[in-house]
């Protein structure tokens, strides 16, 4: 690492720098040093467990990486969330960055360069050579640059930080960022460094589903959310979910919510919001509905509150919408049905999607 050594107060002026240009153009930024530093929300992250922590809360795959470099050296990386920016607004974001870096380092005196985000491809190909530099059960020892955990749990029981695991993260990552395109298990394994065979395996050991019935419970999740909430047209809605033919659309849709698009459209027009909560690793098998959410908002920072009436537990608020007199409130469905269950007691075993919905009982 270059000689000068960054003094806590340049890390405090950058955070803050950062926190300044996320209120300005809404492009939430975090700045993450190889030396172990995190930088997110105004604050200082030196702890190794607190900066995995928050790193998980991240959806990364929607994150365009900058890269830093510090006179001839790799020192770190800008995040800079992505989901609905133009390109030459990063490309604007990274110009006003690098001035940013500048000024927080400026007794460095040294050339300090954001450089063009990392294309998707390179980023694979950066986990296709840690594969092979540190193949299963040879891995470095863990310090504080790790970016993944170095243990997570399943079902209540530790595993390690191995390959098999962060295949599976890579490929559910991937099903994410990609579920509004036709995804088929070949394309997904190869995206996982895997074989189509043991990526199969894999869905069944840690996600407790196959494949198909995985990535087609989020795609009919997605599309009734759309049916509920827009006037796009049907054939559209099944286009843009990465169905070759409307009729296939129907026929999956049908067989997990048993309406066909049109009666779910007809039936849910009065519903004023969706949240969506796709299966990830975190899920336990002895969690409940109730539990996976109650999670999922925590993390997110966003109102959740129930309550409990003769044995049956209720949601009466996400966010700013609340139960209304009896008329309107939360509703839930698991992998496209409505249980009739109070929900801590719908266990997650083997299912997908969870979404709430708040709408006119009266529909």
């Amino acid at each position: 690492m270059p000689n000068f050594s960054p003094t806590q107060e340049n890390y405090r002026d950058l955070a803050q720098a950062l926190a300044k240009f996320t209120s300005l153009t809404q492009i939430k930024t975090l700045c993450y040093g190889f030396n172990g530093i995190l930088l997110k929300n105004n604050l200082v992250f030196l702890n190794d467990s607190a900066i995995r922590s928050n790193l998980a809360d991240e959806d990364l795959t929607s994150f365009a990486l900058f890269p830093i470099s510090w006179e001839n050296q790799l020192w770190g990386l800008m995040l800079c969330d992505a989901s609905s920016v133009s390109q030459k607004r990063l490309e604007l974001a990274r110009t006003y960055l690098t001035d940013v870096l500048h000024q927080a380092f400026a007794q460095a005196d040294v050339p300090i360069q954001v450089w063009e985000p990392l294309k998707p491809n390179q980023i694979k190909q950066l986990n296709y050579f840690n594969h092979l530099m540190f193949p299963a059960n040879s891995h470095p020892r863990s310090t504080s640059a790790d970016f993944t955990m170095a243990t997570a749990m399943i079902d209540g029981q530790p595993i390690s930080n191995d390959d098999a695991y962060q295949s599976i993260k890579l490929a559910v990552a991937y099903i994410h960022q990609h579920i509004q395109h036709a995804l088929s298990l070949h394309e997904v394994a190869e995206a996982a460094y895997l074989s189509p065979s043991y990526l199969s395996r894999l869905f069944k050991k840690y996600l407790h589903v196959s494949f198909v019935e995985y990535v087609n419970n989020q795609k009919i999740a997605l599309a009734q959310e759309q049916l509920a909430l827009t006037f796009i047209p049907i054939n559209q809605i099944s286009a843009q979910l990465g169905f070759a033919q409307t009729s296939y659309f129907t026929k999956i849709f049908k067989r997990k919510t048993h309406l066909t698009p049109s009666e779910f459209r007809q039936r849910n027009h009065a519903i004023q919001k969706v949240y969506t909560i796709p299966r990830d690793l975190d899920w336990q098998s002895s969690d409940s509905v109730y539990d996976v959410t109650r999670n999922y908002f925590k993390r997110r920072d966003i109102i959740y509150r129930s309550d409990t009436d003769d044995g049956t537990t209720y949601v009466t608020q996400i966010g700013d919408l609340t139960d209304s007199a009896g008329t309107r409130g939360w509703v839930f469905t698991v992998d496209g049905q409505q249980l009739l269950q109070s929900v801590d007691e719908v266990s997650v075993q083997n299912k997908s999607v969870i979404q709430w919905v708040y709408m006119n009982y009266a529909h």
